[in-house]
């Protein structure tokens, strides 16, 4: 009944829009915000969200009255309730509005496979999505899951595979939500649970009305019964051979406010790691971002930019920008490395962290390299692991002063002699590998 209702009002206020009798401006500020939810013994219910709308529309009552009358059987009466009103009245139609807004797909239309950067970091990712937009018969990897710190591109990849899927393939239904409105959500259908029925399984019904699945930022799932309605939405939407899509800043296996149910079916799918961009990939957005107007900017700023700041994608692209405004205010010839060490250094002064450990260290550095505190813990010889692992020791001597036997036993439980020659090691690396080095400052400006 509430899609039927829906329907009705949006042609009535089509009608009447097409009548010419508001302003256009008038029409969608008010107007065109109200919502017919009921309509009982002859009268019809419109929700208002402002006194300005109820005033408007009680001057015009007749004119609204006798045009929704043109939609049903017998002329109806209207009667105005404010939005507040009607959620209590009509509980599970609340949901409905609130559900079917964040169900609307809101793609960023300048996330697209096109305007992604790839490199080393990220070729992998991409490949995925866009395999994962082309499956004909049933999904290649169920689920997909993207990992890595924040501001890397994930959501750029999500809104990508929506983009390609509305103008390639739409006839695909997708559904795209942000864990935190998802949990959200499902805490408004808990509330509002009334004798017209239960509203989580209206709202389960609808996230399972979906092709393609995706969500974003997994980690903030942390409501153990929004956890339970997703596990089951999950097991169904893979059953019926949806394709599911996630992105988490961390490794699957360290998700420890999941339930380990959820994380073992993450597990069983493909998870693929993005990493922060390399010097020619930082280098290649920046060249993105500026796109005709190169010349305003020299090419060694471009390469600082790329080697300093390329852990965040967001930072990187919020430096130039930062350095584009200053040269409309100071409008130099070029912005030149003067010109761009004078100004990216108005920078506030962060505040020390009260407290550090060998814990913080250790999340510092695998999320610097797009490690899991497996992979550091563990036995690998591969050399980005074993700087890694050099760098938490190192670390954790310098900056805490933190004996060689409660960093071993920190470390996958090695002993003090390992450690010992672990920071030996780093102590050389410093002297003569330039990369090795600014690693660490790099990792210490995020610690300090």
């Amino acid at each position: 009944m509430p899609s039927t209702l829906e329907q009705m009002w949006s042609r009535t206020l089509k009608k009447i829009e097409q009548s010419h009798y508001f302003n256009d401006q008038d029409f969608k500020a008010w107007i065109s915000k109200t919502t017919l939810f009921r309509i009982e013994n002859n009268i019809a219910y419109i929700a208002y969200r402002s006194s300005i709308t109820k005033a408007i529309m009680e001057q015009q009552l007749s004119l609204f009255e006798s045009t929704l009358s043109e939609e049903l059987p017998k002329p109806v009466k209207i009667r105005l309730v404010e939005q507040k009103e009607m959620e209590q009245m009509l509980p599970e139609v609340a949901v409905q509005q609130k559900t079917n807004t964040l169900l609307a797909n809101k793609f960023n239309p300048t996330y697209t496979f096109e305007n992604f950067i790839e490199g080393n970091s990220n070729q992998e990712a991409y490949a995925a999505c866009f395999a994962a937009c082309n499956a004909v018969s049933f999904p290649a990897f169920n689920p997909l899951m993207l990992y890595g710190n924040s501001g890397l591109g994930k959501t750029h990849l999500l809104h990508a595979v929506g983009n390609y899927l509305a103008a390639e393939r739409p006839e695909k239904k997708v559904i795209y939500m942000y864990s935190g409105d998802f949990v959200s959500l499902l805490i408004e259908a808990m509330r509002s649970k009334s004798i017209h029925g239960n509203t989580v399984d209206q709202v389960k019904q609808q996230l399972l009305d979906c092709d393609y699945f995706l969500i974003d930022d997994i980690q903030n799932l942390q409501n153990s019964a929004s956890q339970e309605v997703f596990f089951t939405v999950y097991n169904q939407l893979i059953q019926k051979n949806s394709q599911i899509i996630i992105t988490s800043d961390i490794h699957p296996h360290e998700l420890n406010n999941l339930q380990n149910r959820l994380v073992s079916r993450f597990s069983s799918g493909l998870a693929i790691n993005i990493s922060k961009p390399g010097f020619e990939t930082s280098k290649a957005i920046l060249k993105k971002k500026l796109e005709g107007r190169e010349d305003i900017i020299c090419d060694d700023v471009l390469d600082y930019l790329a080697l300093t700041f390329s852990n965040d994608v967001r930072n990187l692209e919020g430096r130039l920008n930062q350095l584009i405004f200053q040269s409309t205010l100071f409008n130099p010839e070029i912005i030149d490395m003067k010109f761009a060490m004078e100004h990216l250094g108005k920078e506030p002064v962060k505040e020390k962290r009260s407290e550090l450990s060998i814990r913080e260290i250790k999340k510092a550095v695998t999320q610097f390299y797009g490690l899991s505190y497996a992979d550091v813990e563990g036995k690998s010889r591969l050399k980005p692991i074993m700087n890694a692992r050099h760098i938490c020791v190192y670390l954790s001597r310098e900056m805490l002063q933190k004996p060689y036997t409660q960093i071993g036993k920190d470390l996958g439980n090695r002993d003090h002699t390992t450690i010992q020659s672990s920071y030996n090691r780093a102590c050389e690396l410093i002297k003569k590998d330039a990369a090795f080095r600014q690693a660490i400052d790099q990792i210490k400006e995020k610690l300090i």
